[in-house]
């Protein structure tokens, strides 16, 4: 499991979701997101569908959550 994803909605880039200790939590590249930032969700993917749900439809929504992984430390 992944500890941040890339959220991309239409090919555009709107944010990340980052594990924390708390849960997930969503932090907005567009401002219309950013109402987002301050709540906690159990889940990456329950944190994908309210950033789905507040972005609003459009005609033919297309969103991505891509798993970022952290490099390999060298020892």
């Amino acid at each position: 499991m992944s500890h941040a994803y890339l959220i991309e909605i239409e090919q555009d880039t709107v944010g990340l979701i980052i594990r924390e200790a708390e849960g997930y939590r969503f932090y907005a590249t567009r401002r219309s997101l950013r109402g987002l930032q301050p709540d906690l969700f159990d889940t990456a993917t329950a944190a994908h569908r309210a950033v789905l749900h507040m972005h609003g439809p459009t005609e033919a929504t297309c969103s991505s959550m891509v798993p970022l992984h952290r490099p390999a430390q060298a020892e």
